[in-house]
C-alpha cells in the first residue's frame, strides 16, 4: 500500500496487487476499492457536517462491503481452528467469554460457510449460485 500527499493538501492512496492476486480477484479488486472509497468520502462528508442529495449509494456500497468483509473474516477464522479464544478476542475486539460462547454455539465462524465466505473462496456472488 502507498500513501502520498498530492501537494494540494490531499492524499493519494494506492494498493499494489501481484499478478496472481490480480488474477484471483479479477474485477472484485476494483469494486472493493470503489466501495471503500465511497465509504471514506462519506465519512469525510459526515465529519464536515456536509449533506448529500442522496445517501442511498453510500448505504448500498457500504452494506455490500460489510458483507464481503464479513466473508473474509469468517474464512480467516475458519483457516485458524486452533487459535485460542484470547487470540481471537484480541483480534476481533471481543471478550474471551463472548468468543468462547460463539465458538461453542458454532457461530464464530458459522458452522457452515456463509454465502459470502463462498464468494471469498470462489469469486461467485451469492445471487449467481
Amino acid at each position: 500500500m502507498t500513501s502520498q500527499p498530492t501537494g494540494d493538501g490531499g492524499r493519494t492512496i494506492g494498493l499494489k496487487l501481484t499478478a496472481i492476486e490480480t488474477e484471483m480477484l479479477g474485477s472484485d479488486a476494483d469494486a472493493l476499492m470503489a466501495a471503500l472509497g465511497r465509504a471514506l468520502w462519506a465519512a469525510a462528508d459526515l465529519r464536515m457536517g456536509k449533506s448529500r442529495a442522496e445517501w442511498w449509494p453510500v448505504l448500498t456500497d457500504v452494506s455490500q462491503l460489510m458483507r464481503q468483509l464479513g466473508g473474509v473474516q469468517d474464512a480467516a477464522l475458519r483457516q485458524m481452528p486452533d487459535a485460542s479464544h484470547a487470540e481471537i478476542a484480541t483480534s476481533l475486539g471481543l471478550s474471551r467469554t463472548t468468543v468462547a460462547s460463539r465458538r461453542q454455539k458454532g457461530t464464530l465462524p458459522p458452522a457452515e460457510p456463509t454465502e459470502w465466505e463462498g464468494w471469498v473462496r470462489t469469486g461467485t456472488y451469492p445471487h449467481e449460485n
